[in-house]
């Protein structure tokens, strides 16, 4: 996302990053209180229900269902990419390195990825969460070691700017600019209500689940800017080279700056930080659409079948399968029918 930002906004990065925190900080207390008062895995589509009725919650369920599933597809594409660009640089093979352009084993290697996800997501919810720590500590210290180093090399990049306050102001931003870029920095933040998605399932469910909401569009944040502030001053937002702008990276940006920040080999940690982030999240993303897919079901907007629940692992296994099934299908039409 951060050079997909850059194209419309350059510098201003950080400016949209907490424009688009605003709206979700606000959703995720409004979240957080309506947890507390009415708990229930369908969140947004239960909610809206209770308080505008069947239709406005019919179009809010599948409305979270559609998107959740792009993101899900997205995800795995990401961890497409980065897989063939660990494997084929720690072999030292370019053509294995660049293999995921290749759209046919590109599809067949996100299949591969979607289908552990889906089982993992299936599974209890426990084993699945344990997992996520190891996932979510080892992203994040990696990332943090990552925007630490950037900053130090920036003075002596080549492409490098100074940091200035002045990427907070919307000033010099038109608002088409501003409302491109608020679009890809929400985007960025999806995600942040997987927890609540789960408040059924949670210890101390009228606290647990709303406090880690909050944290979460929080903690988000904080990494977004640190990176985002990182990179930008390091690289710059130009159109060539490294800059963040140019569009011949624009789409993978941490492919081209790894290497030229961490050196030989330390920048294939940021290869697998991202791989792991992409599994994590493809994991994470699960949750809240096989949840509301399961409130759904058990509110006869969908068959009865969405609200089964699997006897022993005690998740809404047949709602988590066809999330996955709706991801492969949604990756694998749009792969080859559009950029």
């Amino acid at each position: 996302t951060i050079g997909l930002l850059a194209g419309d906004v350059g510098e201003k990065t950080p400016f949209v990053f907490v424009l688009g925190f605003i709206p979700m900080f606000f959703a995720a207390y409004a979240y957080r209180e309506l947890n507390r008062a009415v708990p229930d895995c369908g969140t947004s589509f239960t909610w809206t229900t209770k308080a505008f009725g069947p239709y406005v919650g019919w179009l809010g369920g599948w409305t979270a269902v559609l998107a959740t599933v792009i993101v899900i597809s997205n995800l795995a594409g990401i961890a497409v990419q980065f897989f063939y660009q660990l494997i084929g640089d720690v072999v030292n093979n370019e053509w294995l390195a660049g293999l995921w352009h290749n759209k046919p084993v590109n599809v067949l290697t996100c299949l591969a990825f979607l289908s552990p996800a889906t089982f993992i997501a299936s599974r209890q919810v426990a084993p699945t969460a344990h997992l996520q720590y190891v996932l979510v500590g080892f992203q994040l210290t990696v990332l943090l070691v990552f925007a630490v180093a950037a900053i130090i090399e920036s003075s002596s990049s080549g492409t490098g700017v100074s940091f200035s306050l002045d990427w907070f102001s919307p000033q010099g931003l038109t608002v088409s600019a501003i409302v491109a870029g608020l679009s890809g920095s929400i985007f960025a933040f999806w995600g942040w209500d997987s927890a609540l998605t789960l408040n059924e399932e949670t210890k101390d469910a009228d606290k647990t689940s709303g406090r880690a909401g909050v944290l979460a569009v929080v903690s988000i944040l904080c990494t977004y800017l640190l990176v985002s502030i990182a990179v930008i001053m390091y690289a710059g937002v130009g159109e060539t080279g490294l800059g963040l702008a140019n569009p011949e990276i624009s789409d993978n940006v941490f492919g081209a700056v790894a290497m030229p920040i961490r050196g030989d080999p330390w920048y294939l940690l940021l290869f697998a930080a991202v791989l792991v982030s992409s599994a994590a999240s493809l994991i994470s993303t699960f949750l809240p659409t096989s949840r509301t897919l399961l409130a759904m079901g058990t509110y006869k907007a969908l068959p009865e079948r969405f609200a089964a629940i699997h006897p022993r692992h005690l998740t809404p296994s047949f709602a988590t399968l066809v999330a996955g099934a709706g991801a492969a299908i949604f990756y694998t039409v749009l792969t080859f029918l559009s950029q």
